[in-house]
């Protein structure tokens, strides 16, 4: 049964499969460790991190006809994550994401498979376009390709967010920067698009401002454990992280993103700068206590006690 009032996430679903190495790591070897398969991808993660905050959320992307795919759909299902507008690709594999930890846990190698991608055209976009269209936000993920972004820029009615996922991806969103109503960059992603290179606060409000002339209606920079730059015409509000027990920084940027769609969703264009920033902040403090990429303890309740610790009033 479609929703009246719900947000549409537009890009990846990734199968992550992660080879996590036990005490002792040995490079070209066979390492003793543990391996694990979780649902992953930067519009998944988003999706259900707004699942979590009770946004009805329909996911646009693609997946395989092969076992990964039954699992990412089944998780998806499992999560409540609409896949009404999805698609199965028939004899294509299912985007996957296959990394290894070493003994510290940090990333020692990687691989991406995410051609299937490429599946996410323009003629895909128009068939779905008046549903996109019946959203009250659209979400856009960089792993979209660039050419479907554009189009999804000249066709979509609604306020458009984006996250541009990586420094590689970010170009993707040069032409259609006055198309975007929320934009939420790293300092890395911002700096490439604003020509500013971000190295602290003011230079993060320099290239605030020039996202903001190139078309930009919201702009949130984050600035990873120093904190978030919100910025809209006139307004300006740097939110500092919480202090936390941090277990892992896997997906606190998604759910940033996350909660900025959800500040609008549940309380509309007027909410305050200052007020999604710290919300966002909150939320991302309940992510980097746990090692999934999506909290299990993510909820509205958490996230207004959470972000108290900033101000009574929210």
């Amino acid at each position: 049964m479609l929703m009246d009032n719900y947000v549409v996430v537009i890009g990846g679903m990734n199968l992550d499969i992660a080879g996590l190495s036990g005490d002792l790591y040995k490079e070209k070897d066979s390492n003793i460790g543990k391996i694990q398969m979780t649902v992953g991808g930067v519009g998944q993660n988003i999706a259900q991190n707004l699942v979590k905050l009770d946004v009805p959320t329909y996911l646009i992307t693609v997946y395989g006809d092969d076992y990964f795919g039954e699992f990412l759909a089944a998780q998806c299902k499992k999560n409540n994550i609409h896949l009404d507008y999805a698609q199965c690709i028939f004899n294509t594999r299912s985007s996957t994401y296959l990394y290894v930890t070493d003994d510290k846990g940090d990333m020692v190698t990687a691989v991406n498979d995410m051609n299937i991608t490429e599946n996410i055209t323009p003629k895909f976009l128009e068939k779905r376009i008046n549903f996109i269209n019946g959203a009250s936000i659209c979400v856009i993920d960089g792993n979209t390709p660039k050419k479907s972004i554009e189009w999804l820029a000249n066709h979509c009615t609604v306020p458009i967010f984006v996250d541009p996922v990586s420094i590689a991806k970010v170009n993707r969103f040069k032409n259609i920067l006055d198309k975007i109503d929320t934009f939420k960059p790293n300092a890395l992603e911002a700096s490439a698009l604003s020509g500013v290179k971000i190295v602290d606060i003011e230079s993060a409000k320099e290239a605030a401002k020039v996202l903001y002339k190139k078309g930009v209606k919201n702009v949130f920079i984050s600035l990873g454990a120093k904190g978030i730059l919100c910025s809209t015409e006139g307004e300006m509000d740097f939110i500092p992280i919480l202090p936390t027990h941090v277990v892992s920084v896997n997906g606190a940027g998604d759910c940033n993103m996350a909660t900025i769609v959800w500040a609008r969703f549940q309380y509309g264009p007027k909410i305050s700068l200052k007020k999604v920033g710290m919300l966002t902040q909150a939320a991302a403090s309940l992510t980097v206590e746990v090692a999934q990429s999506v909290c299990p303890n993510l909820n509205i309740k958490n996230i207004i006690e959470r972000s108290k610790k900033f101000s009574k009033e929210v």
